[in-house]
């Protein structure tokens, strides 16, 4: 699901990071080895799942500061990094 809050970020992380191929394997932003989802707090568990079967550097990136703590949560047995809406790394992603 888009809105405005969810192409904003989508929009600063790919102005921060680099420009990657549009759509590729159906995440948010893939520039190399790194991807990011872009989730609000309703849609973070199925980021997870997503990106549990990704390999590389996986973020998700909140669209929202209220998310981060649910974000960091849902991640902490995981390789899956967080960030703000911003795109700074708040928890760091590890290698699959």
């Amino acid at each position: 699901m888009s809105n405005k809050a969810h192409a904003a970020v989508v929009r600063r992380l790919i102005e921060r990071y680099g420009v990657g191929a549009e759509n590729t394997n159906g995440f948010d932003v893939h520039i190399g080895d790194l991807i990011i989802e872009v989730e609000t707090t309703a849609t973070l568990h199925d980021a997870v799942e997503k990106l549990r079967v990704a390999s590389g550097r996986r973020f998700i990136a909140v669209t929202n500061r209220e998310a981060l703590e649910d974000a960091v949560a849902l991640t902490g047995k995981t390789e899956i990094g967080v960030m703000d809406p911003w795109g700074e790394v708040v928890r760091e992603a590890g290698l699959a």
